[in-house]
This record gives C-alpha cells, sequence and structure tokens, in this order.
C-alpha cells in the first residue's frame, strides 16, 4: 500500500460532496463578516476625512459635486448592477435563480467589490447613505460564488446561498444577529424549511461572532432601557408619532419610486441625457443643505450621541436629512437607507421631545426611528428586532413592536413596497 502524506486527508475530505457544503458554511459568513468589518474601517475613515475638510465650509460644494461625477462614470465603467441600495438586486437575483446568467448580473465578486470602493468614495465625498443595504448585496455574492465548489448547482440551493448571505450581511453589518434572521424571513421572502433554516442560522452566527470584535461588543446605539411603564398620556403621542413616521417613510418610498410624476420633466431629462450634470447639481443641493444641520453621511454616530445625551437634534434636522437621502437615492449611487432612515425617524421623534417628560426621551427617539424605517421598509419586524438589537433595548419591545406595526400599516397607504418595486424595475 502505497505511504499517503499529511496532505491526504484534506484531499479526501474535499472530494466529498457533504465536506465542501459544510465547509462552505463556516468559510462563506466568516468572509462576509471580515468585509463587512473591512468596509466599515475604510468606509469611517473615509468619513471622517470628509468631516474634517468640512470645517471649510466650501469643502462640501467641491467634494460632493465632482466626488459625485466621478463616482457615476466609475458605476457605468465598472460596477453596472451595483447601484443603489443593494437589497433589490438580491431580490431579483432571488426571482431568477433559474436563469444563472441574470443571477450573474445582479450578484457577483465584480458587483461586490465595485459597490465597495463606490460606498466608500460616497461617503468620503459626503453623500447621505449607509452600508447595510450593500452589505446585503455584498454578502449574498460573496455566498453565491462559493455555488462553484457544490456538487449540484440547482435552483434550490442558489436560493439558499442567496438568502443565507443576505441575512449574514445584514448580521454582520447592524451587529444585530436575530435581526438578520427577520430580515430574511420577512424582507427576503423566505420560507423556512428544515435544514435551510439551520444554514441560515449558521451563517448568521457566525457573520455575527466575526464582525462583533470589531464594531465592539455593545449595541450599534448604546442603551435604551425603560424602568417604568410609559403614563398614560404619553401613549397618544406615541401613536402620533408612529403615525407621522409611516407617512413620512412611505412618502419617501412613494417618491423614489415613482420619480417621474413629480420631478419636473426638465429634471427628467437632465437625468438621462447628462447624468454627470444631474448628479453633480444633487452634489451641490446637498452640501447647501448641510450648512443648516449635519445631514452627511449615515447619521448613525450623532444618533448615538443623541441617545448618549450628549447632542441634540434641531428641527429642521429630519427634513434636510430626508431630502438629502433622496437627492443621493435618486444620483444611483450605491448606498444604503437604512442607517438615513433611521437618523430621520431620530429627527422625527426630537419633534415630540418637549412634549414628553426626560426620562421618556430616549424612547420617543427610539420610536421614531423604528416608525420611519418601518415606514419606508413596510418589514416592521425586521425594524423592530434591529431597533432591539441596536440599542439593547429589550426593555421596550412592546413600543418598538407597536411603532413599527402601526407606521408600516400607515405606509399602506402609498402602495408601495420599497425593494420589491425596485426588484420588479431591475427585471423589466
Amino acid at each position: 500500500m502505497p505511504h499517503r502524506g499529511p496532505w491526504w486527508l484534506p484531499l479526501a475530505l474535499w472530494r466529498r460532496k457533504e465536506a465542501r457544503r459544510s465547509l462552505l458554511l463556516w468559510v462563506a459568513p466568516v468572509g462576509i463578516g471580515c468585509a463587512a468589518a473591512l468596509l466599515a474601517f475604510a468606509a469611517n475613515a473615509a468619513f471622517g476625512l470628509f468631516t474634517s475638510f468640512a470645517e471649510h465650509r466650501w469643502w462640501p460644494f467641491v467634494a460632493l459635486p465632482l466626488g459625485g461625477a466621478a463616482l457615476t462614470w466609475f458605476m457605468r465603467r465598472v460596477g453596472p448592477g451595483a447601484e443603489g441600495s443593494g437589497i433589490q438586486q438580491v431580490i431579483a437575483a432571488l426571482r431568477v435563480a433559474d436563469e444563472p446568467g441574470r443571477m450573474g448580473r445582479l450578484v457577483a465578486v465584480r458587483l461586490a467589490l465595485a459597490k465597495f470602493a463606490a460606498i466608500v468614495g460616497g461617503l468620503g465625498s459626503g453623500f447621505v447613505l449607509g452600508l447595510e443595504g450593500p452589505t446585503v448585496q455584498i454578502g449574498a455574492s460573496l455566498f453565491y460564488s462559493f455555488r462553484r465548489f457544490l456538487a449540484v448547482d440547482g435552483v434550490v440551493q442558489r436560493r439558499q446561498l442567496l438568502l443565507a448571505g443576505g441575512a449574514a450581511g445584514i448580521a454582520a453589518a447592524f451587529n444585530a444577529p436575530m435581526a438578520g434572521l427577520i430580515f430574511a424571513f420577512e424582507e427576503l421572502s423566505f420560507s423556512a424549511k428544515g435544514h435551510t433554516s439551520g444554514k441560515l442560522v449558521l451563517a448568521v452566527i457566525l457573520a455575527g461572532v466575526v464582525a462583533e470584535p470589531v464594531f465592539g461588543y455593545q449595541s450599534y446605539f448604546g442603551r435604551v432601557t425603560l424602568t417604568a411603564a410609559m403614563p398614560l398620556a404619553h401613549i397618544p403621542l406615541l401613536l402620533a408619532l408612529a403615525f407621522l413616521g409611516g407617512l413620512v417613510g412611505g412618502g419617501f418610498s412613494w417618491l423614489t419610486i415613482h420619480t417621474a410624476r413629480w420631478m419636473p420633466a426638465s429634471l427628467l431629462r437632465l437625468q438621462v441625457a447628462r447624468p454627470y450634470c444631474f448628479v453633480a447639481l444633487c452634489g451641490l443641493c446637498i452640501a447647501l443643505a448641510g450648512l443648516a444641520a449635519p445631514i452627511h453621511g449615515s447619521g448613525a454616530e450623532l444618533v448615538k450621541e443623541v441617545l448618549a445625551g450628549k447632542a441634540s437634534l434641531d428641527w429642521q434636522y429630519m427634513p434636510l436629512k430626508l431630502a438629502g437621502l433622496l437627492l443621493t437615492f435618486l444620483t444611483g449611487l450605491p448606498g444604503g437607507i437604512f442607517s438615513p432612515s433611521l437618523s430621520v425617524g431620530a429627527g422625527l421623534g426630537s419633534w415630540f421631545l418637549p412634549l414628553v417628560s426626560q426620562p421618556w426621551h430616549n424612547v420617543f427617539i427610539a420610536a421614531g426611528m423604528a416608525a420611519v424605517l418601518a415606514g419606508v421598509t413596510r418589514a416592521p419586524l425586521t425594524t423592530a428586532f434591529i431597533l432591539i438589537e441596536m440599542t439593547d433595548g429589550h426593555s421596550m419591545v412592546l413600543e418598538a413592536l407597536l411603532a413599527a406595526l402601526l407606521a408600516a400599516w400607515t405606509a399602506r397607504f402609498f402602495r408601495v413596497r420599497f425593494y420589491h418595486d425596485l426588484a420588479e424595475r431591475i427585471l423589466r
């Protein structure tokens, strides 16, 4: 019998289909966690550089239009298919899982790399965007790229890879494993069955474990705790906040989906005929709004300071942040809406602070965050779990769920499903 070296056992295991599948379930989520951590590090560094230069009030008027034009050129040449949030691309890929050719134009390593570079450039230029949606597309693209190591490449396997990768991306981006699971079940329209659910759970846990040391062993936005039941007089105010949050979030979704119904014809022509000029114009408008309120970037750090009692939000922050987010979306540049929507919600919640007692200020800020994001996505369970995990707010489960559910119900008035409508547009 010939002598077999130490390499024989790994090679023998690799030849087994089950071993390759198991290795994939361990290696791919770790890679997603590392990618999310690296993206967060690079994006924070880029935005920190923008902030340091923004001490000169003229800098945003240079960085935003020029950076936007450069990123538009980059996306048109390198990254077609990586525009916008990224969640809509994953949903679209799930719908055409029986067509590998079309899926390759929606989830691929090339798109993940382009999205990574564009996100860092967008935050370095001062646009209003977040990392969470892009991390979903990056995670799904990385996980899907490992399919070549599987013996079977069928429709079911492709969908499993996309769902696990997208959920792991949310978990790693928000440092919120439960939110990643709920996101996959609720927003990606995933049906939990047998061993597939186990794969999803494993992917989310591993991605979160890898990313957690980078983001810190504490919640994303600090901690919001309740020590007593909410006074009855505050309940109508909470309901009003949730209703307004649904209108704000649903209105934003409607504006993004139906641009042709409200944008002037001259701007629509400019957007198509001269895209670089259109993006530069949007950048100038964002820079102008930034003179009145600190709207650049995702807003996560500012909201964290607000919840910690170290900062406050003026009344104009909410509408200007919302306008900046809408303008950034219109440019078509890669960027997520989760964190900016939460920031808009924090601004809306701050409107109610003069009406409630001080111990409840943070609760209304958090409820506003849940209401606006649920209004945008119409995914109340995902929203509530994201907020609870991001604020360690397990004591305000009922308030978060109430705000998210009422806001999502209110947003139905606009008859828009943000990510799903965008996915349909991609597949046309």
